[in-house]
C-alpha cells in the first residue's frame, strides 16, 4: 500500500515537473507561427521566425513537411527580395536534400547560398554553406578536397569567434581522419568538439561528437567505450525526439555489432536504424539499415531473409555494387596503413627472411585447402539462393498478374458505375425539368394565351403580365438552382480560398476541432476544374479528421509555386503507426484521395506518429 501510494506520488510531480516544459515548447511554437503570420512587422523578421519554426518542428522528426514548408519560405524570400534570408534557406533545403541523398540538389544550393553570403560579406553564412559544401565532397569520398573545405570554415569560424560553428567543424574534421583510419587524431578533434558543445549547453552538437568518439573506438576495437558513447547519444536523441540523431547512432551501434559478429544484436538495432531512418526520410540511412539487415541474416544462415534484405538494398539504390566500392576503398586505405607500418619493421623481416618464408608457404596450403571446401559450400548455398530465388519471381509475377487481373476488372467496373451514374444525372434533370422547369414554363404560355385572346382587357392584361414575368422569374430562379446544385455550390463564384476558407470556418467547433487556412501566391484564380479538384481533395481530408483524427487542431496550408501547387493539411490527433499505413488508408477513406491526386499527376505524402498527429502533403503540377 505504501509503495504504491508513493509511486503514485512520484506520477504527480513527474506531471508537474513536465507540464511547463512541454507548454513552453507549445508557446515557443505557437510564437513564432504568430510573428509567421503578423503582416505588420517587418519581412526580415517573419522570415526568420518561420525558419526558427521549421528547424524546431520540422527539420528532425518531419522531414518532408520540413522541406515543403522550406520551399514555401524560399518563395517568400524572393518575392520580397530578402537575399540574406534567401540564403539562410538554401542552406536549410541543402541540409535536407543530403538527408534524402539528393547530393548534386544539395551542392547547388550550397553553392547559391556561399555567393549571396559572399556578396553580403556574411562569414558565418560563408562558413555554414562551406560545411555543407565540404559534406557533398565527402559523400563521394573526394575527402582531399572535403577536408580544405573544413578547414576554410574553421578559419572563418574562428575569426568570428562562434562556438557552436567550430564544434560542428571539428566533428567534421575528425570524420576525414576517422575514414583515413588515424582514429587516435580524429578522437582528438572529437574531444575538443564535446568540449565546446557541452560549455555552450547544445545537446545536438554534443550528440554528434558522441556518435564520431563511438565509432571511432570501433575502428580501435574498444567496444565496451564505443558503447558507452553510444548510449549518451541515444539518450540526448530520445530527449530531443531527433529521429536524424537516433538513426545516426544506431547506425554505429549496428557497425559495432557486425564487427563483433553479434547478428542478434545487429538485427535488433538494424531494424531500430530503419524506423528512424524512414521517420527521417533519410534514404542513405535506409539503404544502410537494408545493408546490416542483409549481412544479419546471412550470418545467421536465414536464407529467405537474406535474399529479402538484398532486393531492398538494391531497390533503394544502396545496392551491392555500391557497398563493395566503399569496402574496397576501406580496404585499399588499411592495406597501406598496413604497408607503411610495415616499413619501419623492414629490417627484422629481413633477418627472419627464410622462417617467413616457410610459414608463408604453410599458410598457404592452409588457405588453399579452406577456400577449396568454402568454394564448394558457397556454390551450394549459391545454387540453393538461386532455386529460391526464381520460386520467389514466379510467385512475384503471379502475384503481379493476379494483382492486374483485379485492376482491369475494377477499373470496367469503375467505368460502368460512372456510365450508369451519368445516366442517373440525365434521367434526374430531365424529371427535375418535366416536373418543375416545365410545369412552370407551361403554366405561363397558358397565361401568355389567354392575354392574347382578351388583350382588349386592359385590367385583366395588367394582371396577366404580372402573373407570366412572376412564372418566368420562377422558372429561372428554378433552372439556375439546378446549375448551382450540378456544381455542387463550391467555387464557380468566388474561387479556392474563399471556397476552403468557409469548409474550415463551417468544420470548425464540430468535437472542439479547430481549422485555420493559410494560403500564400493565390492572388490569381486557377483552371476553374483544377479548383473543383483540389476543393473536393481538402473537402475529404477535413472529413477524415472530423472522423478519425481526434484533434483539437489543425491548419490547412496552400502554396502556389508558379509551376506547382502545394497542400498541406496537419493535425494535432491521435495519429497512427507509419508501418500500418495501407491499413489506416482503406480504414479512413485516403484510397479515394490517392486516385484524384494520381489522375492529377501529382505526388501524395502521408506522415503520422502515434498521439504526435498526422500531416498530409500534396504537389500538383500547373
Amino acid at each position: 500500500m505504501e509503495l504504491k501510494c508513493m509511486t503514485t506520488n512520484f506520477k504527480i510531480i513527474l506531471c508537474f515537473i513536465l507540464l511547463p516544459l512541454l507548454c513552453y515548447s507549445q508557446k515557443q511554437k505557437d510564437s513564432l507561427l504568430v510573428i509567421w503570420e503578423n503582416t505588420k512587422v517587418s519581412d526580415t523578421t517573419r522570415a526568420n521566425a518561420y525558419r526558427d519554426f521549421i528547424y524546431k518542428n520540422y527539420f528532425e522528426s518531419k522531414t518532408d513537411s520540413a522541406y515543403a514548408l522550406a520551399l514555401r519560405l524560399l518563395d517568400f524570400a524572393e518575392a520580397r527580395q530578402l537575399k540574406k534570408q534567401k540564403a539562410d534557406v538554401l542552406i536549410l533545403l541543402g541540409e535536407i536534400e543530403h538527408i534524402f541523398g539528393d547530393n548534386s540538389k544539395a551542392s547547388k544550393n550550397f553553392e547559391l547560398s556561399l555567393n549571396i553570403f559572399e556578396e553580403l560579406n556574411n562569414k558565418r553564412g560563408q562558413a555554414k554553406a562551406i560545411n555543407g559544401l565540404g559534406i557533398s565532397y565527402k559523400k563521394v569520398f573526394n575527402l582531399d578536397e572535403a577536408k580544405l573545405y573544413y578547414e576554410k570554415s574553421l578559419e572563418l569560424s574562428k575569426e568570428i569567434n562562434d562556438t557552436l560553428l567550430i564544434s560542428k567543424t571539428l566533428v567534421l574534421i575528425g570524420n576525414i581522419y576517422n575514414w583515413r583510419y588515424k582514429s587516435d587524431e580524429a578522437l582528438g578533434y572529437y574531444a575538443e568538439s564535446l568540449k565546446l558543445a557541452k560549455a555552450i549547453h547544445n545537446k545536438r552538437a554534443e550528440a554528434s561528437a558522441l556518435i564520431n568518439m563511438s565509432n571511432s573506438y570501433i575502428q580501435k576495437k574498444d567496444y565496451k567505450q564505443s558503447k558507452t558513447y553510444i548510449d549518451d547519444a541515444i539518450k540526448i536523441g530520445d530527449s530531443l525526439s531527433s529521429y536524424n540523431i537516433l538513426s545516426h547512432a544506431y547506425r554505429v551501434l549496428c557497425h559495432s555489432y557486425f564487427k563483433q559478429m553479434d547478428y542478434e544484436k545487429l538485427i535488433s538495432s538494424a531494424d531500430e536504424l530503419l524506423d528512424y531512418g524512414q521517420k527521417a526520410s533519410n534514404n542513405e540511412m535506409i539503404g544502410d539499415a537494408y545493408y546490416f539487415l542483409f549481412e544479419g541474416y546471412k550470418g545467421q544462415r536465414n536464407f529467405d531473409l537474406t535474399v529479402k534484405y538484398l532486393e531492398l538494398s538494391k531497390d533503394n539504390k544502396t545496392n551491392t555494387d555500391d557497398i563493395i566500392t566503399v569496402k574496397t576503398l576501406e580496404k585499399i586505405k588499411i592495406d597501406n596503413h598496413r604497408t607503411k607500418d610495415s616499413l619501419v619493421n623492414i629490417n627484422k623481416t629481413l633477418k627472419t627472411g627464410m622462417a617467413y618464408q616457410k610459414e608463408k608457404t604453410n599458410l598457404f596450403l592452409a588457405w588453399g585447402g579452406s577456400l577449396a571446401v568454402l568454394s564448394v559450400i558457397a556454390f551450394v548455398i549459391y545454387r540453393n539462393i538461386k532455386r529460391k530465388q526464381h520460386k520467389a519471381e514466379k510467385e512475384r509475377q503471379d502475384e503481379i498478374d493476379e494483382k492486374e487481373k483485379i485492376l482491369k476488372d475494377l477499373e470496367l467496373s469503375t467505368i460502368d458505375a460512372m456510365i450508369e451514374g451519368q445516366e442517373k444525372e440525365r434521367r434526374r434533370l430531365a424529371a427535375d425539368l418535366h416536373d418543375s422547369v416545365g410545369a412552370t414554363l407551361a403554366a405561363a404560355k397558358l397565361q401568355f394565351d389567354y392575354l392574347v385572346k382578351h388583350q382588349n382587357n386592359n385590367q385583366d392584361s395588367e394582371e396577366l403580365t404580372e402573373k407570366i414575368s412572376t412564372l418566368l422569374d420562377n422558372a429561372y430562379v428554378e433552372i439556375r438552382s439546378m446549375a448551382h446544385l450540378k456544381n455542387s455550390g463550391v467555387i464557380a463564384k468566388n474561387g479556392l480560398l474563399p471556397a476552403v476558407e468557409k469548409l474550415a470556418n463551417n468544420a470548425s467547433g464540430i468535437n472542439g476541432l479547430e481549422i485555420e487556412v493559410q494560403s500564400f501566391g493565390l492572388d490569381q484564380r486557377l483552371d476553374n476544374s483544377l479548383e473543383i479538384s483540389i476543393f473536393r481533395i481538402i473537402q475529404e481530408l477535413v472529413t477524415n479528421l472530423i472522423k478519425h483524427a481526434k484533434a483539437t487542431q489543425a491548419t490547412i496550408h496552400i502554396t502556389n509555386h508558379s509551376d506547382n501547387i502545394n497542400i498541406m493539411v496537419e493535425d494535432n490527433g491521435v495519429g497512427f503507426n507509419p508501418k500500418q499505413l495501407s491499413k489506416a488508408k482503406s480504414k479512413m477513406g485516403i484510397t479515394s484521395i490517392d486516385r484524384r491526386v494520381e489522375s492529377l499527376d501529382g505526388k501524395f505524402t502521408i506522415e503520422s506518429e502515434i498521439s504526435k498527429g498526422t500531416t498530409v502533403i500534396i504537389d500538383l503540377p500547373l
